[in-house]
């Protein structure tokens, strides 16, 4: 176990990794500091930029959608078991081996969420988001937890951005006019 100087003096040499693009050395560091605490949101955030980064240019492989279909199984397993900790260890797995999966984004997202961790479910849709700029139930749950936060601006903005992938969908448009209605009455009563 680390100490919280420790693991900041970690994180640091993490940074740093990162600033002089030694991606290899960042995600090592990252991982490290996840397995420890796993609810390390920046560290979170820099593992996934490290892949990223470390993938640049290239396409996932056959051996990565395998990788996907058993490393899923095992953090289904693990998640059913209420292992949180190695739940997220395999889905991060998925990640290393292609950093744009936008459906396991989702997946970590929505474990955060489920474990009331807002912020972190948020930090995952908008990487989901980037990875799938046109994936709408990814904007619709990142609309719903910027609400739920009253983070309303960002609501309202990703809420648009699905409405210009399906100008139809009821669910999208209900959303919309139910944060319009939000805004008047907190501008009317001063809630």
């Amino acid at each position: 176990m680390m100490s919280e100087q420790e693991l900041k003096e970690f994180y640091n040499n993490g940074l740093l990794a990162f600033e002089k693009q030694n991606y290899d050395y960042a995600v090592e560091i990252f991982s490290n500091i996840l397995s420890v605490q796993y609810d390390h949101l920046e560290a979170r955030r820099y593992l996934h930029l490290s892949l990223q980064k470390k993938a640049q240019g290239s396409k996932p492989s056959v051996a990565s959608y395998v990788n996907k279909l058993l490393f899923s199984m095992q953090a289904d397993s693990m998640l059913k078991k209420d292992n949180i900790p190695g739940c997220l260890e395999m889905l991060e797995k998925i990640i290393a081996s292609n950093p744009n999966d936008s459906e396991t984004l989702k997946k970590i997202a929505d474990i955060f969420y489920k474990k009331g961790m807002a912020l972190h479910a948020i930090n995952n849709l908008e990487e989901a988001k980037m990875a799938n700029p046109k994936d709408i139930d990814a904007l619709k749950k990142l609309g719903e937890l910027y609400v739920k936060r009253e983070d309303y601006r960002n609501a309202k903005a990703t809420y648009e951005s699905a409405l210009k992938i399906n100008p139809h969908d009821t669910e999208v448009l209900k959303s919309l006019k139910n944060l319009d209605a939000l805004g008047t009455m907190k501008r009317e009563f001063g809630s």
